[in-house]
């Protein structure tokens, strides 16, 4: 008797155990194969569908393998690329990718390490490919876009029967190794120095020409000048002897005794000692006697 109830309450914890195992469930972000005798049988919660929710499988025959329904990423570093002007560039790169078909996802790659190590392989291939064929440049700043929309569709040619979507795939860094990337600066500095010395060069011409253009002008605007002033004051010595001789023709003893006066003004200065009798001078007595009475000392 006492045999009989362990052998139920055994029986009883099996039956628990299997019913409890029986039902699983499958989350929004999920989607569930079903495994019979390790041949798959049914999807759940496919993309497209919305099935999430509690499950019943038979316990022991079938098994369930959850796969992700979530955008997936991979960061793939250092990738070793030879450009067609064969310089070496390390490229650093990400690729998002889904599960589209789980049925043929698990029938190629099994689970997402090993997805990730595929696509890992043919990331790496489809970069040293694509970017095998342009120069450094434009990878570095030129087509980039283009050149990743080329890798995506490579790899996801590639991965066309493995039941996987490639959402994306993005160039984060390309650079040059640091052994090359130091001679290439140098080369580029030695460039850029080589460039400002022959524009400053041009520079110095340049303000040279214009230098000895500017003295040029310089010396014809005097010329010119001088030329004009000569002409100008010619003109005027011209008029000034004209009106000395009008009025010397109107009344030539007033002229006489005032270019006398005048001369006699300029010569006689203050300080001026006359040793002479002032009865002597003639002309000057007049004036001599006109600075006296303004109370001149001369």
């Amino acid at each position: 008797m006492r045999n009989l109830s362990w052998f139920a309450l055994a029986i009883v914890a099996i039956v628990l155990v299997a019913i409890f195992n029986s039902f699983y469930v499958v989350r929004q972000d999920e989607q569930a194969l079903i495994l019979q005798v390790g041949e798959p049988r049914a999807v759940i919660n496919a993309p497209g569908t919305d099935e999430a929710g509690l499950y019943f499988k038979i316990p022991v025959i079938q098994t369930v393998e959850k796969l992700d329904r979530k955008n997936l990423g991979l960061d793939i570093e250092n990738i070793q690329v030879l450009a067609s002007d064969q310089r070496r560039l390390a490229v650093d790169a990400f690729v998002r990718w889904r599960i589209s078909d789980p049925l043929q996802f698990y029938q190629s790659l099994r689970t997402i390490p090993g997805a990730a190590n595929q696509l890992n392989d043919v990331t790496k291939a489809s970069i040293r490919e694509v970017m095998g064929d342009v120069p450094v440049p434009e990878i570095i700043s030129g087509q980039r876009s283009e050149l990743m929309e080329n890798i995506r569709e490579k790899v996801a040619n590639e991965l066309a029967d493995a039941g996987i979507s490639i959402i994306d795939v993005r160039i984060r860094q390309a650079d040059l190794p640091r052994e090359v990337a130091d001679g290439v600066y140098s080369r580029m500095q030695t460039a850029r120095k080589q460039e400002a010395e022959r524009i400053r060069a041009e520079g110095e011409e340049r303000a040279r020409l214009i230098r000895a253009q500017a003295e040029r002008e310089k010396t014809v605007l005097e010329a010119q000048a001088r030329e004009q002033s000569e002409v100008i004051r010619g003109e005027g010595d011209a008029r000034s002897t004209e009106i000395y001789a009008n009025a010397y023709n109107k009344d030539p003893e007033f002229f006489r005794f005032q270019r006398a006066l005048i001369a006699c003004e300029n010569s006689i200065q203050e300080g001026t000692r006359i040793v002479v009798a002032p009865d002597s001078l003639g002309l000057c007595d007049e004036f001599i006697n006109r600075a006296r009475a303004n109370g001149g000392s001369r």
